[in-house]
């Protein structure tokens, strides 16, 4: 069993400006399941995955690939599927992958 108390939660830069990370867990193939915190304007890069990735918005609102997408709004990626995503107000994610991704730009 695996717990993570919303009240120890640590957040870590995710790597662009206004992205933070709090992970849950991860696996050997580079898959994790996190909370990413998006600042209103923020962007992760274009990427694609090399297995699947579920996508839970908890607050705010975002796009994915040009999609809008609301808090309660969920998106399942297929392996090899590419996206970038920006935060159109401050926001909320939880994300959840079985393999690693990569950054094609």
């Amino acid at each position: 069993m695996l717990l993570k108390k919303a009240s120890e939660r640590e957040w870590l830069g995710a790597g662009s400006n206004g992205v933070q990370r709090s992970l849950f867990r991860h696996n050997d193939s580079g898959g994790r399941a996190s909370v990413l915190r998006m600042a209103a304007g923020a962007r992760v890069p274009r990427h694609t995955h090399h297995g699947t990735e579920e996508v839970l918005v908890l607050e705010g609102r975002v796009t994915l690939d040009g999609v809008e997408m609301s808090e309660g709004d969920y998106l399942f990626v297929e392996p090899g599927e590419e996206h970038d995503v920006v935060a159109l107000t401050d926001a909320l994610l939880f994300v959840s992958t079985q393999k690693s991704t990569a950054f094609v730009e």
